[in-house]
């Protein structure tokens, strides 16, 4: 018999994991372990019927140690571990059928749950939590508006262009500095005919002294065959380190993100040479401001576009919670709860007639883990669809994502990646006391998770009733 086990970022681990237990469970030692533990709760069981005088009871509890012997441990069953985020498929025989059908059963509930919603909501892959994690469009916008060149090839090349062609041009003509303010697409601007004075010359990093347009088609050529290859791997590696062709998943989900939160229909080379100069001209700019010894307005307001260092340390712990934490903290209790089971079974053989307490409390804690991928993916889907359209009017407002715009976009997906990190520290909670049924387990960890934030406002009222007043410490 075969059982589906659904495995989201950690498919290899949970297979080391069931391997683990096969080797555990069916060695000498353990079932040596388990001969003491109905000896000890045979005996225990044994001096109690002695003294009521219940003999019943003994044989009550060799029965249900027998029982629960036989059918948790005895029969063996494969499992297929299926991984959702890099869809390998692993295969695990002889499981014991204790683990391996409870975590599968518990398995397929949250993996139909998520599914559904998921299809419910007609998402398209960029949008699946399943696929991407928390809010993938925000965070896969966030990476590509802070794209720039990788090579240091590439960087020569743009620093160049921009201080001996466009940098001119923007000084000379006001109305070409307005025009690639509120450009969409820098590239195109820029490389459109007559834009670029091609009287101008650049001198390359190998001293060749080419004309302006010259220059602008040789960065052209180095981006289309070197540079937008290296920018999707390391936006790949950014964003989906765990797929094996993390470039290809780039190629497809970046346009599709683009065009759900700014409307904007792109190619991925388009997006990518669009995001390499907003990243770019700011910093040029800065630099010519630089060696022109004076504070140039019009570098700073480019540089102004970029200048979001503040709100990302506000966000930054939030936004990093969601991005990696989570799927941490889910593998870890997923993998502590599994590994668990051959404790479990002793505890179990040793209770005897009283071991559904202890089967209970585990088959909770594998439905409570179970639930956090059907409720992200619903708080998930709530975060992309609500920041959809005030995302989509900051683009129509600005002409898409400009230099002018490039600021208030960031902000807007950090403040999302930040709610999600919130979220995330809630649906734990939630998913608990469903798995439990209880209102009671919703307040005793709801209390449990906010007595830390209660505790620093208590001490910071207590100090501030006291007129202890200190600020601006930092070390």
């Amino acid at each position: 018999m075969v059982m589906d086990y659904y495995a989201y970022w950690n498919g290899g681990q949970i297979r080391d994991l069931f391997e683990a237990l096969v080797s555990i469970c069916s060695g000498s030692s353990y079932e040596g372990l388990l001969k003491t533990a109905v000896l000890a709760g045979f005996l225990v069981t044994l001096t109690g019927a002695l003294l009521k005088w219940q003999g019943l009871a003994s044989k009550v509890y060799l029965f249900a140690a027998v029982l629960f012997y036989s059918v948790m441990l005895v029969p063996k069953v494969d499992v297929a571990i299926h991984d959702e985020r890099s869809a390998d498929v692993y295969v695990v025989s002889n499981v014991p059928f204790g683990v391996g059908f409870f975590a599968s059963a518990t398995s397929k509930i949250g993996h139909f749950l998520t599914e559904s919603f998921e299809t419910a909501f007609s998402l398209p892959d960029a949008e699946r939590f399943s696929k991407f994690g928390l809010v993938y469009p925000q965070r896969a916008l966030n990476s590509l508006l802070a794209a720039g060149p990788v090579t240091p090839e590439g960087r020569a090349l743009i620093d160049r262009v921009i201080a001996d062609c466009i940098g001119p041009e923007l000084l000379d003509h006001p109305d070409k500095a307005a025009e690639l303010s509120h450009s969409g697409d820098i590239w195109a601007t820029i490389s459109a005919d007559g834009w670029i004075n091609p009287a101008r010359s650049s001198v390359s990093s190998d001293g060749t002294v080419q004309r302006c347009d010259q220059a602008l088609q040789s960065l052209d050529q180095h981006l289309n065959t070197v540079e937008l290859d290296f920018l999707s791997k390391r936006l790949g590696t950014v964003l989906v380190p765990e797929r094996i062709d993390p470039a290809d998943v780039i190629r497809r989900t970046l346009p599709q993100s683009k065009a759900l939160l700014l409307g904007v229909s792109r190619s991925l080379e388009q997006s990518l040479k669009h995001s390499v100069m907003l990243t770019a001209l700011p910093r040029g700019m800065a630099s010519i401001a630089a060696q022109a010894g004076a504070p140039l307005d019009l570098a700073a307001k480019y540089s102004a576009s970029q200048a979001n260092l503040t709100s990302e340390i506000n966000y930054r712990t939030l936004a990093r919670l969601a991005e990696h934490s989570l799927p941490k903290i889910r593998n870890c209790v997923e993998f502590i709860v599994i590994a668990a089971f051959p404790l479990m079974l002793l505890l179990m053989v040793a209770a005897g007639s009283a071991a559904g307490a202890v089967f209970r409390s585990f088959f909770v804690l594998l439905i409570w883990f179970q639930l956090w991928a059907p409720l992200l993916s619903v708080a998930n889907y709530l975060m992309i669809s609500v920041d959809a359209n005030p995302m989509n009017r900051i683009a129509a407002e600005f002409g898409g994502s400009t230099l002018l715009a490039a600021g208030i976009i960031r902000e807007a997906g950090a403040t999302s990646q930040a709610i999600a990190g919130s979220i995330m520290l809630l649906i734990p909670v939630i998913a608990f006391a469903l798995a439990k049924g209880s209102d009671m387990a919703f307040v005793s960890m709801a209390t449990g998770l906010m007595a830390p934030a209660q505790g620093a406002s208590s001490g910071v009222s207590a100090q501030a009733a006291a007129g202890n007043f200190n600020a601006g410490n930092v070390s």
